[in-house]
């Protein structure tokens, strides 16, 4: 059995455990946020400076918090893509003869473990994380032709935030690292996302 199809059985096992959660009384918050995806590691610059730049990046969440624990579980989908920096596009441009750029786009989904911490202040800290599969496309483009090279891998993730509670809404600020298993041929994906969004139906 692939990683991928181990990662897709995970994420649908554990949503159905905050489908069950919900089901004895406990409301889905529904989010939606979007911000910054910045590489690090290899996948922003190797040792000779190939790597990739920072650019936009989109969320939707489904949570779900437990009654009166200040644990809960989160599900989400993204989607972000980031180009290669100049670093790497004169290279694949001195390696092929021609202009050429080259692009990564990341599609995946989640379900995580969230912990609030507890307050008085409408302010509140939390830390999150989970695994879940993310779908990787790497696309080399030239004047004439794209050549795509794709795969589905295992990511983890792990990081904070803080929500502001307003009446049945909540904004919320976070930020995470991201580590996607890399695609043949490629480094991994490794960059850290940070997004600013709403989650409806409650703090």
């Amino acid at each position: 059995m692939s990683w991928s199809t181990r990662a897709a059985r995970v994420v649908v096992v554990a949503s159905l455990a905050p489908v069950t959660v919900a089901a004895q009384g406990v409301h889905p918050q529904f989010g939606l946020g979007g911000g910054l995806a910045a590489p690090v590691g290899d996948y922003h610059s190797t040792a000779d400076g190939q790597g990739f730049s920072t650019a936009w990046h989109g969320l939707a969440l489904l949570a779900f918090k437990l009654p009166g624990l200040p644990v809960g579980f989160r599900v989400d989908a993204s989607y972000g893509a980031n180009s290669a920096n100049s670093s790497l596009k004169d290279t694949l441009t001195n390696r092929l003869g021609q202009p050429t750029d080259e692009k990564t786009k990341l599609a995946g989904a989640s379900v995580n473990v969230t912990y609030q911490f507890s307050s008085a202040a409408r302010v509140r800290p939390y830390v999150i994380g989970g695994v879940g599969p993310y779908h990787t496309t790497i696309s080399v483009s030239t004047s004439d032709s794209t050549v795509d090279h794709a795969a589905t891998k295992l990511a983890w993730n792990l990081g904070g935030g803080l929500t502001y509670g307003l009446r049945g809404v909540a904004l919320f600020f976070e930020a995470r690292y991201v580590n996607v298993a890399a695609v043949p041929g490629f480094p991994r994906a490794t960059f850290l996302p940070f997004t600013a969004g709403v989650r409806f139906g409650g703090p």
